[in-house]
């Protein structure tokens, strides 16, 4: 009698089922438990957890004839099977050798195990241990979506599995439209990597790649190694190539070396070095052309971002970021906001509290500043702020900053020098259920330390007060709208700010500039940002919202907004070269936005002038998410002498698997100066991207055109193209930076398989 325990008929006349329990297991059990008869447990699901148990598992067989020697071998014949949990094994002959736990098939061998599945003429395998091999065998792996054929495999492990003479695609079997074909193919999911020899990759039967060498992740887990390299033409550079090669140094560190090639700038090397540590992390980049074919001369870019905490209580910084010459980021830039820099900063910053109300800033502010930014802001070299704040004490709150600047001028004859300033503000906030107000009164105190400051003295001092109060109230009643339950608000509000007129002429203009008109600032003592400028004010803010919020959810479906402010007194404090205010009311500002339709939104804001009857600014936004991976914005934005703009961006499907991208930005205002890349206005395209996109079944085709305005006259085009092979990784340019910033709600698409359970084809 062989070995294993005969348990009952199964289905046909002649079938049977028999267990064959590990010899571990046996023996452990003893004598005893030999005689009593093996049963098989009902389950009413599939349980993930204990099939992750792998020791001491049973193995099931049936079959249509079964021989054996007793404590040697036992062979199952016709429809053979075995199975293990998350194991199924069929074949025309299975063979158990009892001494080895070791299982030998041969004829239509087919074996499912932890998802994947492997078929072909003879197995021979350990089932507890997963060591082996299968003969010429056809594979799927469901977690890549894999399949493909080899020579022999090789089971080294519960996690490691070795192709020899194997190819591998995620297309259709048929006719597959890539292959990845390797002289030897390692998988090791307890490392989460791939390797391979001597290996070649072919794309609508042309090999487009050779590797002698490669290696790849898993999973989402960082290996080293070489990615994918990027290939792109650019008008400033010609034909780009990058090779990126990925360290993973530890598993808070690694770093990113960039070599790159260019048909017009030459060779270039660029890195990416990031650090994350418990009180401490960064980031350092840099890029390297020593010798530029068109200019000539050597050319560089530098960045180093770092920011530390819980060092004896203080918590900071630095940002620093430079450049070897003015035209370099239009030279070498990829995108119109990085071509735009003007303004490089460096800046240090530290802060610790000092006990439970007060903190300390201390930072120093420094500019490298090219093209048309010349000669640069002020610089603070350093500065040292203190400042309290103190909540409900006795019903009040106290806000106090003092601070202490030194600024250094931009150019030989500019103002410099020491500012000192004092700031107490106190407020009586009354809130109560559908209503508030919140007196509010302050003294801005300054003193000024110049080296120099023209034909003004150069010790100066000034004392503002401040009186403000702030009222408002909150309506509420249910209505429907459009069929819908809601909760309409209305919130009338009214600001009123009071501050004496002091002449300020003799004091320089360190960082003061005036605040953009919104509706932020409509609820703003001063309509000065900085120090150096306080207005003289004596205005009444006016302003309502109404809402439409869902009772259920409290989600906010539309908004309305509309405010104006009236000045009793003309503001006579300004900037050099300002005009005084000397309008009885300000502009008045309208806003409107919210969820049309699900997937469905806008945003708009109107600035309407009563006295010219003008629109001096305006916006708006339309934008529709009807389905995953399709959006479509439509907008325009307009400020007079600044900005006027036509905008429309979207991914949208064509036909069939054809998909196209883009974002077309044309100003229609040939006046002024962009206040963004500080560029002249011309009518014509500021940006465009065009781009199509095709999903076959197992990969993906992009090719992206982007031009953008880089000065007068002048622009940078650029061609990405990439092709995304479905389960293996992307060749050629990586387009998706260039899409995210110019097609708002943009998504990679994510192609990568869900988890898949053990159990996918247990039969």
């Amino acid at each position: 009698m062989p070995s294993a325990r005969l348990l009952g008929a199964a289905g046909l006349a002649g079938a049977f089922v028999v267990a064959i329990p590990p010899a571990s297991h046996a023996q452990a059990a003893g004598a005893g438990a030999a005689d009593r008869p093996l049963r098989l447990q009902f389950e009413s699901r599939l349980d993930e957890s204990r099939a992750a148990v792998r020791e001491g598992r049973p193995v099931y067989g049936s079959g249509e004839r079964l021989t054996g020697r007793t404590g040697r071998d036992t062979t199952i014949e016709g429809d053979a099977e075995l199975r293990q949990a998350g194991t199924v094994l069929r074949a025309d002959r299975i063979t158990w050798y009892d001494a080895d736990e070791e299982v030998f098939a041969v004829g239509n061998v087919r074996i499912t195990r932890d998802g994947n599945v492997f078929a072909g003429p003879q197995l021979r395998l350990k089932l507890d241990t997963n060591e082996g091999s299968f003969a010429s065998p056809a594979y799927y792996l469901p977690q890549y979506r894999g399949r493909g054929r080899a020579d022999l495999i090789e089971f080294l492990g519960p996690d490691r599995t070795r192709f020899i003479g194997a190819s591998y695609t995620t297309c259709e079997p048929d006719d597959p439209d890539w292959i990845l074909q390797a002289r030897t193919l390692t998988l090791d999911e307890a490392e989460g990597e791939g390797t391979g020899r001597s290996a070649s990759l072919s794309f609508m039967g042309m090999k487009i790649l050779a590797l002698p060498v490669f290696a790849f992740p898993l999973g989402d887990e960082r290996k080293s190694g070489f990615l994918p390299p990027t290939l792109s033409i650019n008008s400033r550079t010609g034909f780009d190539v990058v090779a990126p090669y990925y360290w993973n140094i530890a598993p808070n560190r690694d770093f990113t070396l960039y070599p790159r090639l260019s048909t017009k700038r030459g060779a270039q090397i660029g890195g990416e070095f990031r650090y994350l540590e418990r009180r401490y992390s960064g980031q350092i980049d840099f890029e390297v052309n020593p010798n530029d074919l068109v200019t000539g001369e050597s050319r560089h870019y530098y960045g180093l971002r770092h920011g530390f905490s819980g060092y004896a209580g203080w918590s900071g910084g630095w940002n620093v970021r430079g450049v070897s010459d003015d035209n370099y980021f239009v030279d070498y830039s990829r995108s119109i906001l990085t071509s735009a820099d003007r303004v490089l900063p460096q800046h240090f910053f530290a802060s610790r509290s000092l006990g439970a109300d007060w903190s300390m800033l201390f930072d120093v502010q420094k500019w490298q500043p090219i093209l048309d930014a010349r000669p640069g802001p002020y610089e603070r070299v350093p500065r040292v702020q203190l400042r309290q704040v103190k909540r409900d004490v006795a019903g009040f709150d106290v806000d106090t900053t003092i601070e202490a600047t030194q600024f250094a001028a931009p150019t030989p004859t500019g103002a410099q020098g020491w500012r000192f300033f004092a700031n107490p503000q106190v407020s009586w906030p009354i809130v109560r259920p559908g209503w508030s107000i919140v007196p509010k009164v302050s003294l801005h105190a300054s003193a000024y330390q110049l080296d120099r400051n023209g034909v003004f003295d150069t010790s100066l001092t000034r004392v503002v007060p401040t009186f403000s109060v702030d009222a408002g109230l909150v309506f509420e009643r249910s209505t429907r709208f459009f069929d819908r339950e809601v909760t309409q608000t209305l919130e009338p509000r009214l600001f009123y700010a009071r501050t004496p007129y002091r002449d300020q002429t003799e004091f320089p203009v360190f960082d003061a500039a005036t605040t953009d008109f919104s509706f932020a600032q409509l609820f703003s003592e001063n309509t000065f940002v900085g120090h150096d400028r306080i207005a003289d004010v004596n205005q009444l803010t006016a302003a309502a919202v109404s809402r439409l919020v869902e009772p259920a959810t409290g989600a906010e479906r539309l908004r309305f907004a509309v405010g104006q402010r009236v000045y009793f007194s003309d503001q006579r404090v300004t900037l050099p070269g300002g005009v005084p205010l000397t309008d009885g009311r300000s502009d008045i500002l309208l806003a409107a936005g919210g969820q049309l339709a699900p997937g469905m939104s806008f945003d708009t804001g109107l600035q309407y002038s009563v006295e010219s009857s003008r629109v001096p600014r305006f916006s708006a936004v339309w934008r529709w998410l009807p389905k995953e991976g399709q959006v479509l914005n439509v907008g325009t934005r307009y400020r007079r002498e600044e900005i006027g703009q036509f905008d429309t961006s979207w991914r949208w499907p064509l036909s069939g698997r054809w998909m196209s991208m883009g974002r077309l930005n044309y100003s229609f205002l040939d006046r002024g100066v962009d206040p963004v890349s500080r560029i002249p206005n011309q009518r014509g395209i500021v940006e465009s991207v065009l781009g199509v996109e095709y999903d076959a079944c197992c990969w993906i085709s992009r090719v992206v055109l982007q031009r953008y305005t880089t000065g007068v006259d002048t622009a940078t085009t650029a061609l990405f193209f990439q092709l995304e092979l479905k389960g293996l990784g992307r060749i050629g340019s990586d387009p998706f930076d260039i899409l995210r910033r110019n097609i708002p709600g943009f998504r990679v698409p994510d192609v990568t398989p869900g988890a898949t359970s053990r159990y996918f084809g247990y039969e």
